[in-house]
C-alpha cells in the first residue's frame, strides 16, 4: 500500500516526498493537492512529476493506505471535514495531520478518527520527517496543549498520557 503526501502547497509536498524516501516508507510516495480529495476516487488525477506516473494515477484508490500525510495549512473551510474526506477515501492505517495554527477542535476531531499525530506549522523539515517516522513506526504524537485547551469539552481518555511528564516531554 502507498504513502500519501496531501498539500495545497507543492513545494513543500515534492520537498517532503524527497526527505521521506530516506525513511523506508511504503512505495510510491503518491504527492496530491487537496482538491483531489473531493474528486470522485475513479477519476484520473496528475501526480507531481517524479512521483507516479501519470497512468498509474487511475489505478490508485480505493485502496487503503499505509501511511497518509495531510497539511491543512490555508485550506478554506472547515479543516475537519478535509480530514473527513481522507479519512473516507483513504482509510490510512497511519496518518499525520499537519497545519498551521493551534486548534484543538481540529486535533481532537483528527484523534477520535484515528489519526496518529498532529504538528503544527511552520515546523523545520527534520521536524515533519521525525513526526512521520514515529507515526510510521506505530507511534503518536499530539500537541499535549492543544487537547488541554479543548474547554468544556474533556479529550478522550485514551487521548491522555497515564504516566506524568517528565522533564524532557
Amino acid at each position: 500500500m502507498p504513502t500519501y503526501l496531501i498539500a495545497s502547497n507543492e513545494m513543500m509536498c515534492r520537498g517532503l516526498a524527497r526527505r521521506l524516501h530516506a525513511l523506508d516508507l511504503p512505495k510510491p510516495i503518491n504527492c496530491r493537492t487537496t482538491q483531489w480529495l473531493q474528486a470522485p476516487a475513479h477519476a484520473p488525477t496528475s501526480a507531481a512529476p517524479g512521483h507516479t506516473p501519470p497512468h498509474a494515477a487511475a489505478q490508485l484508490p480505493p485502496d487503503p493506505a499505509d501511511i497518509a500525510v495531510i497539511d491543512c495549512s490555508g485550506l478554506e473551510g472547515d479543516p475537519r471535514a478535509w480530514l473527513d474526506q481522507l479519512h473516507a477515501r483513504l482509510a490510512p492505517r497511519r496518518w499525520l495531520v499537519l497545519s498551521d495554527r493551534l486548534d484543538p477542535a481540529l486535533v481532537l476531531h483528527a484523534a477520535l478518527l484515528g489519526a496518529s499525530g498532529c504538528l503544527v506549522l511552520p515546523a523545520a523539515m527534520d521536524l515533519v520527517c521525525a513526526a512521520t517516522a514515529l507515526v510510521w513506526a506505530g507511534g503518536q504524537c499530539f500537541p499535549r496543549m492543544a487537547l488541554s485547551l479543548g474547554g468544556a469539552r474533556a479529550p478522550a481518555p485514551s487521548l491522555l498520557c497515564a504516566t506524568p511528564p517528565t522533564t524532557t516531554g
